[in-house]
């Protein structure tokens, strides 16, 4: 399995498994299934708008779709296309920032060059890319500077599990919960999961600044209640680390 490091400048580690190229070929099997059912359903209705702007119609949806479908569900879902989350994988940054926008719509242009369904012979050129490029990055993947992980969730060492024992406040209420799995993204949850596993890996000053940065955001983003200030930084967010990693919202 590949590995790929991604250092914060609070020279905090970040390590993801790259995802094989089998993985990336059945999840993009998956979504083509998708793409030409949709298709198929439009080329359907179209039927009756006649010869003139039957094609037309069509037309227009497949290059909506070819250019929109992996941009919407890729931003919607923290990487994810539908393929991509049935197969346990998802796009990030390489440079370890949130999946932007410009990322995802380069990668959805060049995919036409990448696809072996795009411009003849060019698709085995993307392939050839990916096969020989060591954290099998497409052309897309290049020209955007994303890579594809493996989504595995994090197995968490005996003296973490322990804390599962223990009271935690946020997960022990349902509207706290709720509101965490709605807001909560893939780049927060590794944040969570990854200052909870290496904290005592931290020098103490650091430590403290960066929990208190952390929980400082996350109390501003979920909303969490004035009352619940009793527990420190580090409880607050070792309680969110626990809550996000025994939910399934991010797949």
């Amino acid at each position: 399995m590949r590995q790929h490091r991604i250092t914060t400048p609070e020279q905090v580690h970040f390590h993801y498994t790259v995802s094989g190229l089998v993985t990336r070929a059945a999840a993009w099997a998956l979504d083509q299934v998708l793409l030409l059912s949709a298709v198929m359903a439009v080329a359907w209705s179209a039927i009756g708008l006649g010869f003139t702007w039957g094609p037309i119609v069509i037309l227009l949806a497949k290059f909506a779709l070819d250019f929109g479908y992996f941009a919407f569900f890729e931003l919607r879902w923290a990487g994810q296309s539908p393929g991509k989350r049935v197969m346990g994988i998802r796009v990030i940054s390489a440079r370890g920032g949130k999946l932007q926008f410009s990322d995802v719509l380069m990668r959805s242009l060049v995919r036409t060059i990448d696809s072996p369904f795009g411009i003849p012979f060019v698709g085995l050129v993307g392939g050839g890319v990916a096969l020989l490029d060591p954290l099998h990055r497409r052309l897309g993947d290049l020209a955007s500077d994303t890579i594809v992980i493996q989504d595995a969730r994090v197995k968490l060492p005996q003296t973490v599990v322990a804390h599962r024992a223990r009271a935690n406040t946020y997960a022990a209420d349902p509207a706290i919960r709720r509101r965490v799995e709605a807001r909560v993204t893939a780049e927060e949850r590794d944040l969570m999961l990854d200052l909870m596993l290496r904290r005592d890996d931290l020098e103490a000053g650091a430590r403290e600044v960066l929990f208190q940065e952390a929980a400082g955001h996350f109390r501003r983003r979920y909303s969490l209640p004035d009352d619940l200030d009793y527990l420190s930084d580090e409880q607050a967010v070792l309680n969110l680390a626990l809550l996000v990693q025994s939910s399934s919202v991010l797949g």
